[in-house]
């Protein structure tokens, strides 16, 4: 089967001292088929490079769409799909919006879903969306012309009214099985043990993985980042992969502060809180996802703009079962792009990772 495979290809790959040998009508004649090949591979490339612009183009066939990018495959987003919906719904609903768009020669808003934190990011950095919920490593990571117009907050996060800034932190936490757990070690020592210890982390998560990496990289001698990292989808999943000890050989973790108590409390646990696990380490504030914008969207350009942050705050109210809007700014999310400079200068190309399945 293989043989026949290459041989039918072998003409698409002629070798170099079988054309030096034919005659030159046979040359001609190669030279020619030659050319025909390669001009049909190139109508190819040129087809598969141009085929996602055409189908961007072709989507919405012509109209002005406001569009609105989230990542529904994320456990850990703040907001489902169904609330986009209704979103969507509650914003063409609303009079002053529809008004604003017949201004702006805006036809429809329409859900655009991204597949990947990776794909979110990347078609941020092309301007793909005019609203984005995202987390914050996503905001801080793309490159796109976006301003973080608001915060998520949740009843458990903190708020700092001075600084008008939403924010949260992560927790580094071990089972009962482990050496740490309501042991007198200090934090340096309980840093270097958490260097080799295998971690059940939250990857693309701040509270999970990026912030708790770099307090164990401050603590410890060495100033390195943990090098033994087993990754999990969500801070409920860690949490779970910690207590219930997958494989036997995961007894720490981090994750979001607060999911320890959820998890618990769903199984009925909560009293045993501090017989089952116990939290070592707190990081750093990390700053709320925000809701970002497109900056020609902003309500100081846009009267569309500003039916739609109106709209925003109208429908994110706590009697909805939904987290509060704050009002930010891509200024208050600088410490986390300089924390996760950070984290990428110190990142060894030697670290052992998995995934759990």
């Amino acid at each position: 089967m293989h043989r026949l495979a290459i041989s039918a290809c072998r003409p698409l790959y002629a070798p170099y001292f079988e054309i030096v040998n034919l005659t030159k009508v046979k040359e001609e004649i190669l030279v020619r088929k030659t050319l025909h090949r390669l001009s049909y591979v190139l109508l190819v490339i040129l087809a598969c490079c141009t085929w996602d612009l055409g189908k961007a183009s072709d989507e919405f066939s012509g109209e002005k769409v406001f569009r609105i990018g989230y990542l529904p495959s994320d456990p850990e987003a703040q907001i489902s799909t169904g609330v986009l919906y209704d979103l969507r719904e509650f914003l063409l609903g609303r009079q002053a919006v529809r008004q604003a768009m017949a201004e702006e020669g805006v036809q429809d808003i329409a859900l655009l879903a991204a597949d990947s934190h990776e794909n979110l990011v990347q078609r941020m950095s092309r301007n793909e969306f005019d609203l984005v919920f995202c987390s914050s490593v996503d905001f801080v990571t793309q490159q796109g012309d976006y301003e973080a117009r608001f915060q998520l907050r949740r009843p458990d996060d903190s708020f700092d009214p001075r600084g008008e800034r939403v924010f949260r932190k992560g927790v580094i936490f071990v089972s009962n099985r482990n050496p740490l757990y309501r042991s007198n070690a200090s934090q340096t020592a309980i840093a270097d043990m958490l260097t080799t210890t295998k971690l059940a982390l939250v990857s693309s998560s701040a509270a999970g993985y990026y912030y708790p990496c770099l307090k164990i990289a401050q603590l410890n001698s060495n100033k390195q980042l943990p090098q033994n990292i087993l990754f999990c989808e969500s801070s409920e999943e860690a949490v779970k992969t910690v207590i219930n000890g997958i494989g036997g050989s995961v007894s720490a973790g981090a994750c979001e502060a607060g999911v320890i108590e959820k998890v618990l409390e769903q199984g009925g646990l909560l009293a045993k809180r501090d017989e089952l696990v116990q939290i070592l380490l707190e990081t750093d504030p990390i700053p709320a996802d925000p809701v970002a914008l497109r900056s020609e969207w902003l309500p100081r350009y846009s009267p569309l703009g500003l039916a739609i942050c109106e709209a925003l705050q109208a429908f994110f109210t706590p009697e909805r079962g939904l987290p509060r809007l704050e009002n930010s700014s891509s200024e208050k999310f600088r410490d986390l792009r300089e924390k996760l400079d950070e984290f990428w200068q110190k990142r060894p190309s030697t670290v052992s990772s998995s995934r759990l399945q």
